[in-house]
């Protein structure tokens, strides 16, 4: 062995038993692992296969709006716990992207994208990562924030030597905890937060650029051209739910021309700001979702078919029905019309659900499944399933 494998090795060994307490990492429901992947053993984003040669597009990659003068194409994702006694979260209504996606247990995780890198607020509580988020921000070639991961995520990240910002690699250099929130009640593992500098100092740490993504996350509308609104129906109020405790409504403000998100039955806020979340796309897929190890009573680890399946656009009150296609871990998410065209998604903030076919009966548009406004027949929500929620479990 050569002194570049010992040390990061010996940094993990040293910092393992503080991280280990600190995080919470084996709190039931995590999965997380500790991995064994070096900082300067897998390859810098710059470097990974995964993104085609190229300059970037001249655009911002997550909105689809002109790049702000000095303004690098890049992406940051942070992984965001969702849990009802994590929250609220910070720094989630400055992020120009969200994907919200369930893990174990019925609860879901987010993973909040920022395309300005020097910009990034407070964000958190950040927590592990899962495979199926990872495969959403990896193609973008996306710095990747997180604490810990499941063995799945671990094994992704190696197979394709990426390198991410892991708390358990880096603790205090690139995480800080919040003694004011510990104080208050919350668990420790809801009390680590990341920002501009922190990440900063992670990238500089792991020799990161944080630049050189050749694709955007949508074919957007040109950002000089109108909107292009949907016409397949309304969708003035877009509720459906992920599982039986994880009920999520997004309802359409039209004075501010946003949708605002409601989850678990309360407004979704930023603890920094005090907004409730709000974005200008919605978009609502579902693919088949099963256990990893269905034989195991111990293993409640999700996995997703994200090849492909279909879903609904939502923007402006109103909707269409979409199909998508991703393929691979390293292959984006492309999104097609009812034609097989390449959809065309309007420039702003966009939110993401990825939900289990089992669910999709759930989906609601203003009371109404959206099957029911395309075939004419108008079912209510009185004849949906699941879309009221229980309590959601405490993991």
């Amino acid at each position: 062995n050569n002194g570049k494998e010992l040390k990061p090795v010996k940094r993990m060994i040293a910092f393992a038993l503080a991280v280990m307490l600190a995080f919470g990492m084996t709190a039931c429901g995590d999965n997380t692992s500790s991995g064994t992947q070096s900082a300067s053993s897998a390859s810098a984003p710059g470097a990974s296969p995964l993104i085609p040669d190229g300059p970037a597009p001249e655009i911002n990659l997550i909105t689809g709006e002109a790049l702000a003068e000095g303004l690098a194409a890049g992406v940051t994702g942070v992984m965001v716990n969702n849990i009802t006694v994590a929250r609220p979260q910070r720094g989630l209504s400055r992020a120009q992207m969200l994907f919200e996606i369930k893990v174990e247990g019925g609860i879901t995780r987010l993973l909040a994208l920022y395309a300005d890198k020097d910009t990034v607020p407070q964000v958190g509580p950040v927590r592990s990562a899962r495979d199926q988020h990872l495969q959403c921000a990896m193609p973008l070639n996306s710095v990747i924030v997180h604490i810990g991961t499941s063995i799945y995520a671990e094994n992704l990240l190696n197979q394709y030597q990426y390198s991410t910002i892991n708390g358990m690699y880096l603790g205090s250099t690139s995480f800080v905890f919040d003694e004011a929130r510990s104080a208050a009640g919350y668990a420790n593992e809801h009390c680590w937060y990341t920002d501009a500098a922190l990440i900063a100092a992670g990238m500089e740490k792991l020799g990161l650029s944080g630049t050189g993504a050749s694709q955007a996350l949508f074919d957007f509308v040109a950002h000089d051209a109108q909107p292009v609104v949907p016409a397949q129906g309304d969708a003035a109020d877009v509720a459906f739910s992920f599982s039986d405790s994880g009920a999520v409504t997004l309802t359409y403000d039209a004075a501010a021309a946003k949708y605002l998100k409601t989850a678990y039955g309360a407004p979704q806020v930023d603890e920094s700001t005090g907004a409730q979340l709000a974005f200008d796309n919605v978009l609502v897929l579902f693919t088949d979702i099963k256990l990893k190890n269905p034989d195991d009573p111990n293993n409640l680890v999700t996995d997703f078919a994200m090849s492909s399946g279909t879903g609904y656009y939502c923007y402006g009150g109103k909707f269409r029905a979409v199909t998508w296609e991703k393929g691979n871990p390293e292959d984006p998410l492309r999104l097609k019309d009812e034609n097989g065209a390449a959809l065309q998604v309007n420039v702003g903030k966009s939110y993401v659900a990825i939900v289990g076919k089992d669910r999709e009966g759930t989906l609601l548009f203003g009371g109404v499944s959206p099957t029911g406004v395309i075939g004419g027949e108008g079912a209510s929500s009185d004849a949906q399933s699941g879309a009221a929620a229980s309590a959601e479990p405490e993991l």
